[in-house]
């Protein structure tokens, strides 16, 4: 019998699994009571996606022997991949239960919790696996994995390290080297994530992800030409690689090729009718063509999908804003330069609101107060808040400091304000900075939209921290250049395509909220 078993065993090994199931059932009716052949044929049943059957043979396995820890394990991930998560718990459960140590199924398990959205629960399980063994490089890509979901700057850092570790156990992980070069194309390391996609390439060809990451990595360098062969090589490994078409899409429309664009973006659509991205960027296409109507069509349809989505929300206000006014795409190609200082009065503009204590305290009280990691923007001793702090923070005080900015805004520019970014910024004792930089995005440069001549930024400042120091936290404007001392209650205006820089190494924290916002 044990060479019968070794002998199925060898065929479902070499891919042949058809075969592998019928030596199985043939051995099953003449040993029924052997439950390494009701597994075997569960394996089986599970790599041909045959799913319904492999929990059945999983579970005539467990009649036999209950405290079977594999089969436990297998039935959880049949059942995983059926859509019954809370039975895919308690399976991996028992094969806990049954065997303590068993490094996979606390991974199968931090995969499932996550699936459940308890987030916590999930990165215990990844740890468990860890703790059990450290060279379990799965276990580290699924930390890293959930920490780049959680979407979180200050996460950035910790997800490049699991990334890493990973790929130390494993260098052939190529879908860790993928993901390593999302998280470092996140941090603005361009070079490095370009690097990752092709490493991830070079171990596996026809990795068709890294294809597409990487032609839309090229595509926002400006690499236009290599970025479309890129993406067709993705949709050339995966012809239904929706998110392949959507990123042709954008590297065709910098090249100046807006009907096959607009192809690309309505194949992304047909392959994948909930794409709230792809259905955002043909409405560019169609606002781009003159026609304003079926761009708004299809920017709701795009809410629809992704209702919590700033990008979507701002382009509706703007295409609204200038429905109402009865202005196209030509509405804002004859603003120059200088009508950013007929908007602001001057450039930068200053002004002050008083600063109350308790919104400092507030501050200090966020659970997103944690330090940012290196990049080439941010470095030093700085702490502070993702990029929705107006958003995601419902306090009293939050909500009078964001009502007071609009007042404020709306009366210096003179129109509707649409708040994009808000965040607040800790530069600690001891040194940090912000090196020169705009807060010009990839959707300010469209031409069609021309939002560029539409956004300014704005910094508060709360607390000046120590300026008896060699560098106490100078604004320092470029283009011409200016240097603005901060104090408190001080809040500069200026266009958000002028670059600035701070260095500060005073020592007390020095503190202030920032915003990105557009006229209307």
């Amino acid at each position: 019998m044990q060479q019968e078993i070794q002998s199925a065993i060898a065929l479902y090994s070499s891919g042949q699994i058809q075969k592998a199931i019928d030596l199985s059932k043939t051995l099953i009716d003449d040993y029924p009571n052997e439950a390494i052949l009701h597994n075997l044929s569960g394996v089986c049943y599970s790599s041909l996606g045959q799913l319904d059957d492999a929990v059945r043979s999983y579970k005539s396995a467990l009649i036999i022997k209950k405290d079977y820890a594999e089969v436990h394990n297998n039935l959880g991930m049949s059942l995983q991949g059926l859509s019954q998560l809370d039975e895919a718990v308690k399976s991996y459960e028992n094969a806990i239960a049954i065997s303590p140590n068993y490094i996979e199924a606390h991974n199968n398990l931090g995969n499932t919790f996550k699936e459940l959205k308890q987030i916590d629960t999930a990165i215990n399980s990844y740890k468990k696996a860890i703790a059990i063994n450290p060279e379990f490089a799965y276990a580290y890509y699924n930390l890293g994995l959930i920490f780049y979901e959680l979407d979180e700057l200050d996460g950035l850092a910790k997800v490049v390290r699991y990334f890493e570790k990973a790929i130390a156990i494993n260098p052939s992980y190529h879908e860790a080297h993928n993901n390593l070069g999302c998280a470092l194309k996140k941090l603005g390391k361009m070079n490095l994530a370009v690097k990752s996609f092709k490493k991830a390439i070079k171990i596996k060809e026809g990795f068709a992800d890294a294809h597409s990451n990487l032609g839309q990595i090229q595509t926002e360098l400006g690499q236009l030409v290599k970025a479309e062969a890129c993406l067709r090589k993705a949709i050339a490994i995966n012809p239904e690689f929706a998110k392949a078409h959507n990123n042709l899409g954008n590297t065709l429309k910098d090249l100046g090729r807006l009907e096959e664009a607009e192809l690309s973006y309505i194949k992304a659509i047909e392959l994948k009718p909930d794409y709230a991205n792809a259905h955002t960027n043909l409405s560019i296409i169609f606002y781009a063509n003159g026609d304003l109507d079926s761009a708004l069509a299809t920017l709701e349809k795009a809410y629809s999908i992704d209702p919590d989505s700033k990008l979507i929300e701002l382009l509706l206000e703007v295409l609204k804003a200038r429905k109402n006014r009865g202005k196209n795409d030509s509405s804002t190609s004859d603003i120059s330069n200088s009508d950013f200082e007929t908007q602001l009065n001057s450039n930068p503009l200053i002004l002050n609101r008083a600063v109350e204590p308790e919104l400092i305290a507030k501050l200090y009280e966020m659970k997103s107060l944690e330090h940012y990691p290196q990049t080439d923007t941010i470095y030093g001793n700085a702490r502070g808040s993702g990029y929705q702090l107006f958003q995601d923070n419902h306090s009293s005080i939050i909500r009078t400091l964001e009502d007071d900015l609009l007042k404020i805004l709306t009366k210096v520019i003179k129109t509707d304000i649409y708040i994009k970014d808000s965040f607040f910024h800790i530069m600690g004792a001891g040194g940090a900075g912000v090196n020169r930089h705009n807060h010009i995005g990839d959707l300010d440069l469209d031409s069609s939209l021309n939002l560029i001549k539409q956004k300014f930024s704005l910094v508060y400042y709360l607390s000046i921290g120590d300026q008896d120091c060699s560098e106490p936290g100078t604004l320092k404007l470029y283009d011409p250049s200016e240097n603005i001392l901060p104090s408190e209650g001080k809040i500069v205006i200026f266009p958000a395509d002028r670059y600035h820089s701070v260095v500060y190494n005073g020592k007390k924290d020095r503190i202030m909220i920032s915003i990105n916002f557009y006229s209307l």
